[in-house]
């Protein structure tokens, strides 16, 4: 195949909540114009009102900014891999290392809930280790920590002692028999720990994606299976 013809096959996601943030720094704005025109005019409200006002505007303005300063593109698929673009990195899976993907589901009672990502399930977490970036290691392992906290929540509800789960090793041993010291040892035992937990080794928020995740499941069995036509 070409090189062309290779480019022609890559697929880019690009997440909503980007384009959000545009609204988000209109919204702020106006509100901030509003406070300053209502504070010139002598206008009789609350004192305490002008500051929550202030503060409402700052943080739609923030919010927004971060939102368009964010990667234009979450992920890139093509034939032969997935990988996962953030500000702080990326990590990529082969096609032929995903075992299933779908959204990952808590017990609540005789419930099943739906949680705000995709899952991936590898069949070897070790080709992972070797490219994601450290930094994106370091801000995953913080970042999903409330995903932790849920799933021992609700899967092991019984479970009284939790340090397993957060005083996290720097050592791990991957199947091969290689040694993985640091963050991508720590980054490979909390995957095993999502995996027990959860059933899958690595997330993306909702909020990276260009469509509903039950939406975005389906899109990706498509590319899946017609990945090799």
């Amino acid at each position: 195949m070409t090189d062309s013809a290779t480019e022609e096959r890559i697929v880019y996601v690009k997440p909503l909540t980007r384009a959000h943030g545009f609204g988000f720094n209109a919204l702020g704005l106006v509100i901030f114009a509003v406070t300053m025109f209502l504070l010139l005019t002598d206008t009789p409200i609350i004192p305490a009102a002008y500051g929550l006002l202030f503060i409402a505007s700052a943080a739609l303005i923030f919010l927004g900014s971060a939102k368009i300063f964010e990667p234009p593109v979450s992920m890139t698929i093509t034939p032969q891999e997935i990988t996962y673009i953030h500000s702080r990195g990326t990590w990529c899976i082969d096609w032929a290392n995903l075992l299933r993907f779908d959204i990952p589901r808590l017990h609540r009672g005789l419930e099943l809930e739906t949680m705000p990502y995709i899952g991936f399930r590898l069949h070897d977490i070790e080709p992972v280790l070797r490219n994601i970036t450290p930094r994106l290691a370091v801000y995953l392992l913080s970042e999903q920590r409330h995903l932790l906290v849920a799933a021992l929540r609700h899967e092991r509800p019984d479970l009284r002692e939790y340090s397993p789960y957060f005083e996290v090793p720097d050592r791990y041993r991957s199947a091969s028999g290689t040694e993985y010291r640091g963050v991508q040892a720590m980054f490979a035992v909390r995957c095993e720990h999502f995996r027990e937990l959860l059933g899958y080794d690595l997330f993306v928020p909702a909020a990276a994606l260009d469509r509903a995740p039950e939406e975005f499941i389906s899109w990706l069995q498509q590319l899946k299976n017609t990945r090799a036509i």
